[in-house]
Parts: C-alpha cells; sequence; structure tokens
C-alpha cells in the first residue's frame, strides 16, 4: 500500500516564462519571472522536485517513487528558459527538462503555432481572426467554412484558459492541414514582422546556451522539427519529426534523448510505435492530471498547467 502521497508524480508543463510588460509583446500569455521564482519556492517546500530519467528509471526498477514527486519541464526551447529560467534552478540546485523543436535551431524558421501566438499579441484575436478568415476566402474557398473563426462556442477544452474566439482560433491554427495554415501564415507574420530570422533568433535558445545548461545538469529531450499536429501526418512523416529532432540534438549536445513532447499534447497510437522504434523511453502529453501509482504508460504522461498550481 502507497504511503502518503508515495507513487504520486506531478509534472509541470512550461512556456513563456518572461516580464511581458518590458517586451515589445505584452499581450503574450507568459509567467512572470517573480511568479515564476515563487513558484519554484513552493514546489521546493512542498514537492519532491525529481529529473523525469530519474522517474522513468525508478518506474522500470519498479522502486519506491519519492513522496510528492515533482518534475518541471519547458517546451518550445524559448530563450526566456535560458535567461530567466535557469539561473533559478541552478540557484536552487534542481534539474529540469527542456523540449526545443529543432527547425528554429537549424534553419531560423519561427513554427507556425509561434507565429500565431506573436500575431494574436500584436494584432488581437478579433483582427488576426478576420485576416485569416478573408485569406481563406480569397484562396482557399473550399476550406473557408469549416475553418471559419467566431468567438461561438468553444471547439477544443484543451484550451481551457483562452476565451472562445482565442480558442476557436487556436482550434483553427492546430486543425488545419499544414500547407494551408503555413502559407497564411507566412502572409500574415511577413507583413507585421520583417525578418524573420532575427525574430527567430530573438526567440529561442541556441545550441551554445543548451551546452551550458546540460553542463549543469538540465536535460533536453525533442519536440519535433516543426512543432507540427502529429495526428494529422503520415507515419513517414512522423517518423521524419521523431527521429531527426533526436538525431540533431543528440548530435548537437552530445547526451542520449530519451523524451518526446508531444506538440499539442497530439498523438497517435502510431506515434507511439514510432517513438518506441526510435528508441524513446517516454513521452508527456498535455493531460491535465497527476501520475500516479506505479503502473504507468510511459509514452502517456500527464502533465499540469503552470496555471494550475499556485504561482506566489
Amino acid at each position: 500500500m502507497l504511503k502518503n502521497n508515495q507513487g504520486k508524480c506531478t509534472i509541470v508543463a512550461y512556456h513563456y516564462v518572461r516580464d511581458v510588460e518590458k517586451t515589445d509583446y505584452s499581450a503574450i500569455k507568459a509567467l512572470s519571472v517573480k511568479d515564476f521564482s515563487c513558484q519554484i519556492d513552493y514546489m521546493c517546500k512542498n514537492y519532491s522536485v525529481i529529473k523525469l530519467e530519474d522517474y522513468i528509471s525508478l518506474l522500470k526498477l519498479k522502486k519506491i517513487i519519492p513522496e510528492n514527486a515533482c518534475i518541471l519541464t519547458f517546451d518550445d526551447g524559448f530563450k526566456d528558459h535560458y535567461k530567466n529560467v535557469f539561473p533559478i534552478l541552478k540557484n536552487k540546485k534542481i534539474s529540469a527538462t527542456f523540449f526545443p523543436q529543432t527547425q528554429s535551431l537549424v534553419d531560423s524558421i519561427v513554427p507556425a503555432v509561434h507565429k500565431a501566438h506573436f500575431l494574436l499579441a500584436k494584432l488581437g484575436a478579433q483582427k488576426f481572426s478576420e485576416e485569416i478568415n478573408l485569406l481563406l476566402n480569397q484562396r482557399f474557398s473550399k476550406y473557408a467554412e469549416i475553418f471559419f473563426i467566431d468567438g461561438k462556442t468553444k471547439k477544443d477544452p484543451r484550451y481551457r484558459w483562452d476565451d472562445n474566439l482565442s480558442a476557436n482560433l487556436k482550434w483553427v491554427i492546430f486543425a488545419m492541414p499544414s500547407e494551408i495554415k503555413n502559407q497564411i501564415l507566412n502572409i500574415i507574420f511577413s507583413k507585421y514582422f520583417e525578418n524573420e530570422k532575427e525574430f527567430c533568433n530573438d526567440l529561442y535558445m541556441n545550441f551554445d546556451q543548451m551546452r551550458e545548461m546540460v553542463k549543469e545538469g538540465m536535460s533536453f529531450g525533442s519536440h519535433s522539427v516543426t512543432h507540427p499536429a502529429i495526428s494529422k501526418l503520415s507515419a513517414v512523416e512522423q517518423r521524419k519529426e521523431i527521429k531527426n529532432s533526436k538525431a540533431i540534438l543528440e548530435e548537437e549536445l552530445g547526451t542520449k534523448i530519451i523524451a518526446f513532447s508531444y506538440p499539442y499534447g497530439d498523438f497517435t497510437e502510431e506515434t507511439i510505435n514510432i517513438l518506441k522504434e526510435e528508441e524513446y523511453g517516454c513521452a508527456l502529453t498535455s493531460k491535465p492530471a497527476i501520475n500516479v501509482g506505479k503502473n504507468i504508460d510511459f509514452f502517456n504522461l500527464n502533465r499540469l498547467d503552470t496555471n494550475d498550481l499556485p504561482h506566489a
């Protein structure tokens, strides 16, 4: 019988950690640096903060999980994580796992999902939705009705922190076929942001920074190459995203990549099979729940959002 909170593991997902009022994009939804620091203090006081790879190892060996275990994870490879997160973790002598997508590192291309975030922050949900609806009508009329964006019923409950219009806009970005989504977002992004390469280099960590973090005990996993909706890809395309991102990170960081974070929290059974074939050891979802017990599905790990826990 499990004693107290033994066998429970809370995995927390972070994205932007920045003081948005000090940036040009005050509407980006982010956790402030102060609130992040306070939350880490709270976690250190109330949880046993452990490494993801140690959790997987303990489960495999059927050993005792530390009481009220907690794992910190950071998606998307933002420079926020190097500038604002890493110094706090280093000072506290705790580790975390970071999941960058590799296209932004290698080719200086901003993934569609992040183009959408910054366009939403710059234009607001109403104007951004109008621009997408207009381009759908002009260039992809057969999809215009399917992906028309309005603020009526929320189309997907996973966007639980957003108003209906913003949630539906994000759902369209997720659900639209990649070739259409990329064309539309590239047109709008180039209209409002002059230099994508420069923007990309400002937004994401580079390999030198990541190597420094590895030396200080931080871990890295894969978040794919291009941050796609994986369930909408063929098996060949899925394998390319999963295999190539792993190879790039292992070569650049000189460390074994065992963990995968599903972009958008999206995956299929085929995705899991490919991950296993490519020698991953675990994968993280966006399902907001705590992992309980020892019979855990390594490729279906639950994660709470930072908003699910106290900030200060």
